[in-house]
Parts: structure tokens; C-alpha cells; sequence
């Protein structure tokens, strides 16, 4: 299929003296349609092929690039690793792709990134290297934004509501202040925490976190405290648990509102004597640790409702953060979309400039439900069903922003978006939802009337909480 090419007008054709082949012919129109830059060259270097993409992205006709070696016209950085490749190829080594991002001139003057490509194949016993160029540029520059200017310690955003929780980890951190997070699921909790201990006198020592609600309620225990050989069946060791694993460092406890009675008893006394035991065990050891605490539900109703003790409540609320939900960060949206999709293509081999217009505007439009984590799940899916160089609505699950929540379909309280409630902060509309509704025994007609709507708009409500 290749043989001598020429281009004229930029765009790819086969030139022979004997005639043009019609499947070359194909070849090149079907380069011609894609938006990214392609030429072919040989073990010389001699360019074979070379596309309209190609042409905007070097400046250089199609015309002076045929039969000109690559590397006149392709800076140093672009070429060097492929041209270690033709090397290779040359003296009859099995050479791979190769997949890198270097900076150049543009046509222009301006300094732009572009993503080189290059994939070694055999055509008539001959060595030829496909090669692809496309201009990172913009990507770089929103991946840029997101750097360490606009993130903590992982965390990714510049809104005024992510910062105020950067500032306040930065004035609370350094204290061995009992912390309690609380956050809708998908905002971040864990990675609070983290940053939380970073910032730490304890960073040096352990991080260890345990999923209150991930374990079988047999299992908690030994799990935060440990157990002696022979302490319950199974147990055929002494083993050690998260607390005293912890030992010098930071301990999260998620989940903290799915924690039984009992372990809450005695997680009580961890908090007040700083000592644990072990199952099976008489003698308490002492632990110096700090203890972090995660929630999506509103703990002062859980104490009010009787599920948790009000005394362990006020041991581990001293201090309380509230994480945002991104819908009250949406101008973070833009950045945490750079990061995620950068990431997405470098995981799976994809070629994506941007976000297109129209996706940025339903993302930013979006109730975000699961917030940072569905954020996340969504670029992963749409970057895998993409197939152009920027990432559209095409590429978005089919009826995905009309079967979830739009913002504009979130349900607000009276007077605002949000409530405050005590000591924790805020309310989510979810969480005065789903009291008003055990208030009035689930009873719609009861609940709609204490808060002031109708029933019809109280089961719309429900519905886009995800509550019906």
C-alpha cells in the first residue's frame, strides 16, 4: 500500500510514474479526515506521507515535506526518541512504539505540546514509521491550572468553598484536636483526612483507615482493637489492630455513623483513657494517636433519633468540617474534568485535546448526585467511548444528563440552598428530606404540609434525591 508519496495542497496522494494505486489513494483521503498529524517515513527518514493535520501543526506544505528527512523540519525534541527507533530498526532490532509529549514552536512562534507517536512496521520486506502529532497544548495549559497553584495535598480546586477547607486543615492540622468530616458520599472525605495528616506533626507515622460499615459487625472489633490467640474461633494468633497500628500517627474512622452501640461504648473510652484491649485480653495498652472521623449523615439527628451516643458525639465533634458538594463548587468542575481526563488518556492510550463547549456546559449544568466519585466514574466512561480528538456529548452515555439530576432540578430549602443546624454546620437538602419524612412516619400528604409544599412536589423532590 505505500509507496512513493507526494502531496499536493496539503493533502496526502500517492505520485508513481506508472500510475496511482487506488487503495494508497484511500489511505491518504482517509488520513486527510483526521484531526491529528500523521506522516510515514522511511528507514532514511525520508518522508513518504505526510497529512493536512501535519501541515498545520509544522507549518511546512505537503509538497516540501515529500522525500525531505524528518528531522529538518521536526525539532530535536519531537524526533529524539523515534529517531532511536529507526536506528534500531535499521540494524535489524525489534523496536516498539513509542508514546511521549515534548514542546515546540507552532507555525505561529508560540510555544506549544504536542504528543508524539511513532509505530515501527514492515511494507514489502522495508522498515516505515507511522507517526502522530497532536497538539496537548490546551490540555497542558488546564492540567497546568490544576497543578500545585490550585490544589492540597492532592486536592484538586481553587472555588472559595474548597479553599476555605484548605485554610481551615492548615489551622487545625498541627493540634492533636479530635476531627469530626462530614460530607455527602463522593466529596472527598477520605483524602481530607489524608491531607488532614499531612499537614500533621504525626505525618512521619502511620496513616490507617477502617470502613466502619465495610466490615461484618463480628469483625469491628478485632479489626480496631486486636485479639489474642484463641480469643474467638479462627483467631489461631495474636493479632494487632488499626489503633495500635496507628500508633504515632492518624487514624480514620469512616463511616462512623454505621458503627453499633456497643463498639461505640467502646470507642468511647479509647477516646477518654487513650488505652485499648485486645479481645481476649485483661490489660489495657495505651495508644497515642489522632483520631479523624467521616459521615455522610447528620450525627445530631442520629443522636436526636437515639442511634448514637450523644456523648461520643461531643468527644469526636471537637472540631467539625463540612466538605462542599461540587455543586457548591462548580467552578472547580473545569479543573477536576482537565485532571481526570488527562489521566484517562495516559491510562488508556488516548489522544483527547479538550472538553468540547457543549460538554463543559452540561457538566457544569449537572447536579453532580454523586459528586466528585461520579465525576470521576463519568470522564473514565466517556474517555473510553471517545473516538475524536476532543471529548463531546457523543461520547457521554446515552440519556445520562437527562436520567440524573440537573442542578437546576435540585430541590432547594426555604431561604436558601442550605440549612444550619448546631454545631455540624449544614443541613443538605437530602438530610432535612429524609428527617421530615421520618418525622410525619413516612406519611407524604403529613410531610409535604410541614414543609410547605405540595405533594407533588415533595415526590419530584424525592425522586431527584434518589430518596424514591
Amino acid at each position: 500500500m505505500i509507496r512513493q508519496l507526494s502531496v499536493v495542497g496539503g493533502g496526502a496522494q500517492e505520485h508513481r510514474a506508472e500510475g496511482v494505486g487506488s487503495e494508497s489513494r484511500f489511505l491518504a483521503s482517509a488520513f486527510d479526515t483526521i484531526d491529528v498529524g500523521i506522516l510515514i517515513h522511511d528507514e532514511a527518514r525520508r518522508v513518504v506521507l505526510f497529512n493536512r493535520a501535519m501541515t498545520r501543526i509544522t507549518g511546512l506544505s505537503g509538497p516540501e515535506a515529500i522525500g525531505r528527512d524528518c528531522r529538518s523540519f521536526l525539532t530535536p525534541a519531537l524526533c529524539e526518541e523515534s529517531c532511536d527507533m529507526c536506528v534500531e530498526a535499521a540494524s535489524g532490532k525489534h523496536c516498539g512504539p513509542a508514546n511521549y509529549e515534548a514542546q515546540t514552536i507552532s507555525r505561529e512562534g508560540a510555544t506549544c505540546w504536542v504528543r508524539i507517536n511513532s509505530f515501527p512496521f514492515q511494507y514489502d520486506g522495508k522498515p516505515y514509521f507511522l507517526v502522530t502529532l497532536t497538539d496537548v497544548t490546551e490540555m497542558r495549559q488546564m492540567e497546568e491550572q490544576a497543578g500545585p497553584a490550585n490544589s492540597f495535598c492532592g486536592v484538586i480546586g481553587q472555588s472559595k468553598a474548597i479553599r476555605t477547607v484548605f485554610e481551615f486543615i492548615r489551622s487545625a492540622a498541627e493540634t492533636d484536636v479530635t476531627v469530626l468530616i462530614y460530607g455527602e458520599t463522593g466529596t472527598g472525605k477520605e483524602l481530607i483526612a489524608s491531607a488532614f495528616h499531612q499537614q500533621s506533626l504525626r505525618r512521619k507515622g502511620p496513616f490507617v483507615r477502617i470502613n466502619c460499615a465495610a466490615l461484618p459487625e463480628h469483625l469491628v472489633e478485632s479489626e480496631l482493637f486486636g485479639h489474642v490467640k484463641g480469643a474467638y474461633t479462627g483467631a489461631a494468633a495474636d493479632r494487632m489492630g488499626r489503633f495500635e497500628a496507628a500508633s504515632g500517627g492518624t487514624i480514620l474512622l469512616d463511616e462512623i455513623g454505621e458503627m453499633s452501640p456497643p463498639l461505640q461504648a467502646k470507642l468511647l473510652r479509647v477516646l477518654q483513657e487513650k488505652e485499648i484491649e485486645r479481645i481476649g485480653e485483661n490489660r489495657p495498652r495505651k495508644v497515642d494517636v489522632r483520631i479523624l472521623a467521616a459521615t455522610n449523615r447528620n450525627l445530631l439527628n442520629e443522636v436526636r433519633e437515639k442511634r448514637f451516643r450523644e456523648d461520643l458525639y461531643f468527644r469526636l465533634a471537637g472540631t467539625v468540617i463540612r466538605l462542599p458538594s461540587l455543586r457548591e463548587r462548580r467552578e472547580d468542575i473545569p479543573l477536576l474534568a482537565s485532571h481526570f481526563l488527562r489521566h484517562f488518556c495516559a491510562k488508556n492510550g488516548r489522544n483527547i485535546k479538550a472538553v468540547s463547549a457543549e460538554l463543559m456546559k452540561a457538566m457544569m449544568e449537572h447536579g453532580w448526585p454523586g459528586n466528585i466519585r461520579e465525576l470521576h466514574n463519568f470522564m473514565e466512561t466517556s474517555v473510553v467511548m471517545c473516538r475524536k480528538g476532543i471529548l463531546g456529548m457523543e461520547s457521554v452515555p446515552k440519556g445520562y444528563f437527562d436520567s440524573h439530576s440537573s442542578v437546576f432540578d435540585l430541590p432547594r430549602p426555604e431561604g436558601g440552598e442550605e440549612e444550619r443546624d448546631g454545631g455540624l454546620g449544614v443541613v443538605t437538602e437530602k438530610e432535612r428530606m429524609l428527617f421530615a419524612l421520618e418525622t410525619n412516619r413516612h406519611k407524604l400528604s403529613l410531610t409535604a404540609k410541614s414543609l410547605g409544599i405540595s405533594r407533588t412536589t415533595l415526590w419530584r423532590r424525592l425522586k431527584a434525591l434518589g430518596i424514591r
